[in-house]
């Protein structure tokens, strides 16, 4: 695990030893989870957790990660989401709070998504999105090469981001500008791991335009 406490030398850290800033069943290779200083990614991150300082743990490599959603595709049930994997966690713990935003990867039905509960729908060039209190979910057309390619065209490519937060603040309510940036971080996290497949359709290729659905 990495802390960002010094982003730039955090950052020079984990070029120079790869291996210490992963964990789990990780390569020595592109480091899946790494976020940049001044990134997007990181912006995000620093304002969902409310902290400039996180640890990063990678749960898997990238090509471990795609190997293992790949390998879930075919033992799917009809109706039934495969397992999920874990891939990234960004967390803060202290002695006064821990909070965290785990993302997780998988397969779900092709199925059109209900209504949200507690939460805000969103679509993003094609991708289906919902936010709520604790949770972002995407589902994206991925399109796999090779002999998976025709299954993977009748389910989704899913996104899952559990957001915790111990204790509760306030009420546990996020605002809509709250929600807009869970959604994207999910959507740009997203990104790395369809990149990783090699989806051929390049679902989430553009920048994401985040902007919640009317409510029904």
């Amino acid at each position: 695990m990495i802390k960002t406490l010094g982003r730039s030398a955090a950052a020079l850290v984990c070029v120079a030893a790869l291996a210490s800033c992963t964990s789990g069943d990780s390569e020595a290779e592109a480091d899946l989870c790494g976020i940049s200083a001044s990134s997007e990614e990181e912006a995000l991150v620093r304002e969902i957790l409310g902290t400039a300082d996180f640890e990063t743990k990678t749960y898997k490599s990238e090509s471990v990660l795609a190997d293992k959603v790949k390998r879930a595709l075919p033992g799917m049930r009809p109706g039934k989401n495969s397992y999920f994997n874990a891939a990234c966690r960004y967390r803060v713990e202290d002695e006064h709070r821990a909070v965290s935003a785990t993302f997780s990867f998988g397969w779900s039905p092709r199925v059109p998504p209900g209504p949200p509960s507690n939460g805000v729908s969103y679509e993003l060039d094609g991708a289906s999105g919902v936010t709520s209190e604790s949770n972002s979910t995407l589902l994206v057309q991925c399109d796999l090469p090779g002999e998976l390619g025709a299954q993977s065209r009748n389910v989704w490519f899913s996104a899952d981001a559990y957001f915790s937060f111990m204790p509760a603040t306030g009420t546990g309510v996020v605002d809509q500008a709250g929600k807009d940036r869970r959604m994207t971080l999910t959507y740009l996290m997203t990104r790395r791991v369809t990149d990783a497949l090699g989806c051929e359709n390049k679902p989430l290729e553009k920048p994401p335009v985040v902007k919640p659905l009317p409510t029904p």
